[in-house]
């Protein structure tokens, strides 16, 4: 029973309540029962079986607008994703272009004083012609001489240097059209963030509407905030939420007539940091990822290897299991990714952490079923809270601006010990994203379950 229905059938059963000490249900005192109070109580309750059906109405209207909305933000996050991809290879193509720009005129450079030597001969030739053969014939030896190797080497020079200008021109033509490509880009990802910005104050709304119907599980957040205090690290963490999740309702098998593929988007990468306190941090129970009661994802999750998504877009620069360069060995993947770059959901799940921990600075954990769960780390924003559930692609963070080459150092000694990093990065350097796969409290290899681009892992 849903909580607008609880809510709806406790005011029943107290009108009920109320009806049993009714005068008219005494017998003893049937005879002066008041009919103007039995015309009220019948009111009342006719009354409250209309606001039972108002109230669950209202529920499921939310529950419908606020399913549009997601798909929307699923739909708006992809796009963004895919707008980031194209300034990244645009970025690279004028890269390559002015690197190709620069070689050309430094072989110009290079040409310049030996074609100004040739102009200048060229220019005392024509002012001052060879003398005829028979006055003195060694003069004219010698212009003859000239006169051939000089017209052997200007249209060959010439010919060279008119090539080299129509590269240049066609490189300048090039980088033009690049740029210009990239202000379009960069026009259609900012309208991008505006629309996914207008998402996501709509959803709040419509969440925060919700939260009106449907009471907050108060109880169950204070102990896990509880719990994230006390835990020493994220292993001892991840118990202690499972500990109190124990007794809680399993995680139902979905039905195999309702199995679907799972969306599979462009890899993506995001940003590393810091160590900050574990103050403000917002966790649930480890409970089964549920959405309004029902499971979100069709697919379990130890059945979806080679289909889970990256939650950005870029180069993984580390490998599970790689050096961390402080001594350790890597518990995740560090994916490098553009500045501000877009992070989304990996999988359907519930958040159950969404806050600063230890040295993973902001973290988010996101259950998903079967005592996995995925941790992402390095992110500026994070876009939720613990208890909420989320669909795979949906967005559930913003990376910083950049990192600095000392964050960058510690981030990977940090996440290869038993964290990530934190997104509140410095000039200089790219963002980083840290990912972190558990099953039962333990760090796995993800690259068995993620959908990986042909891109070579670097670092």
């Amino acid at each position: 029973m849903s909580r607008p229905e609880t809510i709806a059938s406790l005011a029943l059963a107290a009108m009920l309540a109320q009806t049993i000490t009714a005068p008219w249900l005494n017998p003893a005192r049937a005879e002066v029962a008041d009919p103007s109070t039995l015309e009220n109580l019948k009111h009342e309750l006719d009354t409250s079986v209309e606001r039972k059906k108002a109230l669950e109405a209202q529920s499921e209207d939310a529950r419908k607008e606020i399913a549009e909305i997601r798909s929307r933000l699923i739909e708006t996050a992809a796009n963004v994703q895919a707008r980031e991809k194209d300034v990244s290879a645009s970025e690279d193509r004028l890269t390559a272009l002015k690197a190709a720009e620069a070689a050309l005129l430094l072989r110009l450079e290079h040409r310049r004083s030996e074609m100004a030597d040739l102009l200048a001969a060229l220019t005392r030739l024509d002012r001052h012609p060879p003398p005829a053969l028979a006055v003195r014939p060694d003069d004219a030896l010698g212009a003859i001489r000239s006169a051939i190797l000089l017209g052997s080497a200007v249209p060959e020079l010439r010919a060279e240097a008119l090539a080299l200008k129509a590269k240049l021109e066609e490189l300048s033509r090039l980088r033009a059209s690049i740029m210009a490509e990239r202000k379009t880009l960069a026009d259609a990802q900012a309208s991008l963030e505006r629309d996914r910005a207008r998402l996501e104050t709509l959803l709040n709304k419509k969440v925060a509407r919700q939260q009106k119907l449907v009471a907050a599980a108060e109880t169950e957040q204070s102990r896990a905030e509880r719990l994230s205090r006390q835990a020493t690290d994220l292993t001892d963490l991840i118990s202690r939420l499972e500990a109190t999740a124990a007794q809680r309702i399993p995680m139902p098998r979905p039905d195999p007539a309702r199995m679907r593929p799972v969306a599979t988007p462009e890899p993506v990468v995001a940003a590393g940091g810091q160590p900050t306190s574990a103050e403000g941090e917002q966790v649930a129970a480890l409970s089964p990822p549920r959405s309004e009661g029902t499971l979100p994802s069709s697919r379990l999750f130890s059945e979806a290897k080679g289909l889970v998504r990256l939650p950005v877009t870029g180069p993984v620069l580390r490998e599970f299991g790689a050096p961390n360069g402080l001594g350790g060995r890597m518990q995740g993947l560090q994916i490098a990714t553009r500045p501000d770059a877009q992070v989304v959901a990996p999988f359907d799940g519930k958040i159950v952490f969404a806050g600063p921990f230890r040295r993973y600075g902001q973290l988010l954990i996101i259950s998903v079923g079967e005592g996995y769960h995925v941790l992402l780390a390095g992110m500026s924003r994070i876009n939720g809270t613990a208890g909420q559930t989320v669909l795979a692609g949906e967005p559930v963070g913003t990376m910083g601006p950049s990192l600095s080459p000392d964050s960058l150092a510690e981030d990977g000694g940090a996440a290869g010990r038993d964290g990530g990093s934190d997104g509140n990065t410095k000039a200089g350097q790219r963002p980083m994203l840290y990912i972190e796969f558990r099953k039962d409290g333990d760090p796995i290899n993800p690259r068995p379950w993620l959908m990986m681009s042909d891109k070579k892992a670097r670092g």
